[in-house]
């Protein structure tokens, strides 16, 4: 798998504790880039943006794009989705709520009202790259907004859809 940000950028940018795990972070940035990011570019934005980082190519508009736009919103959305497995571990024990000597837990409502602000700040930065993304879209003739090859195609919507429109 290829990353548009590090555990690092992520602890940098955010008030995650330093000595957080790398463990508790890759699914969740994971998560972030096959929904979030996948979402707006497509599949072949995607796919030209991940070979050319493979690659050591990422230049021009694309490295713009990825540097600008992306990593701040694989960051805030990799820590929305964190903050689920923060506060609980799945085990073989069921569902576990994490616990230290030295710390007391926070309460659900104080979890809530931290999810939905990192929520929001995930959801300023997509718009904020759906935006210039919409203003530059000839720019990435990778970008397109419909498909029939069976790709996901970019989406300017930031909100997701049903399936079902009247």
């Amino acid at each position: 798998m290829i990353f548009l940000t590090t555990e690092q950028k992520i602890l940098d940018k955010t008030p995650l504790d330093n000595n957080l795990l790398s463990a508790n972070l890759k699914p969740a940035i994971i998560l972030a880039q096959k929904i979030n990011v996948l979402n707006l570019c497509g599949d072949r934005l995607l796919d030209k943006i991940y070979s050319d980082i493979q690659n050591n190519t990422l230049s021009g508009n694309y490295k713009t794009l990825v540097d600008d736009h992306l990593t701040d919103m694989v960051v805030y959305w990799s820590v929305y989705y964190a903050l689920n497995d923060l506060l609980a571990k799945i085990s073989n024990r069921g569902l576990q709520f994490e616990n230290s000597e030295n710390s007391t837990s926070a309460d659900l409502a104080t979890y809530r009202e931290l999810r939905s602000n990192f929520r929001n700040i995930a959801e300023t930065f997509s718009e904020r790259a759906t935006d210039w993304l919409w203003k530059n879209s000839s720019l990435f003739p990778e970008f397109e907004l419909c498909s029939n090859t069976g790709e996901v195609p970019g989406n300017i919507n930031t909100k997701y859809f049903g399936g079902l429109q009247l």
